[in-house]
């Protein structure tokens, strides 16, 4: 949606997923959409047929937005520096999955987002850009993982909007960020 309005600095070329879940909104924007299917496939196998596609469709960054598939070390390298993921908790707490459940079970009192460059250590590649949101003791875990998505979606944009702006420069699993 950003895209389309022209506040993202992108040309989005293609939305890979392994769900068809995205194909509407994909189409509605008139985008190209491939759905690889994961079930029964090592993933190995699944990669390989993500990097077919993503030969048709060379571009500078890969972002992982709803992926929850650990990717490999060999997929990592071939495009270090170059993967965003999008992780839906203020890290480095609350990693790995329902981190609003984990933050909700803890009493937090700020929720957030981090964009990271993806390493082959989970969820600790150099952060690109973080933002918070205060909850309180009234919300639950479902009403947190609804404000944080709020979150999630202007961090993954800023962090996006500073990648394809050339602004950050990674040194030492850290960025440094213009």
């Amino acid at each position: 949606i950003r895209y389309d309005s022209g506040e993202l600095n992108a040309d989005i070329l293609a939305v890979v997923s392994n769900y068809t879940l995205l194909e509407p909104l994909c189409q509605k924007f008139d985008l190209p959409f491939v759905c690889i299917p994961s079930e029964n496939l090592t993933r190995e196998a699944h990669e390989e047929r993500v990097l077919e596609v993503l030969e048709r469709f060379p571009s500078d960054y890969i972002i992982l937005a709803k992926y929850m598939r650990i990717l490999s070390p060999n997929f990592v390298q071939r495009f270090e520096g170059k993967i965003i993921n999008i992780h839906h908790s203020f890290l480095p707490a609350f990693i790995g999955a329902n981190p609003y459940k984990q933050a909700y079970e803890r009493g937090v009192k700020i929720i957030g987002a981090t964009a990271h460059f993806v390493n082959n250590a989970l969820d600790e590649g150099p952060i690109i850009y973080q933002d918070i949101t205060k909850v309180n003791h009234a919300m639950d875990w479902k009403e947190m993982q609804k404000s944080g998505r709020d979150v999630e979606k202007i961090v993954l944009a800023k962090a996006l909007n500073l990648a394809l702006e050339e602004k950050i420069f990674i040194y030492n699993n850290k960025t440094i960020v213009f």
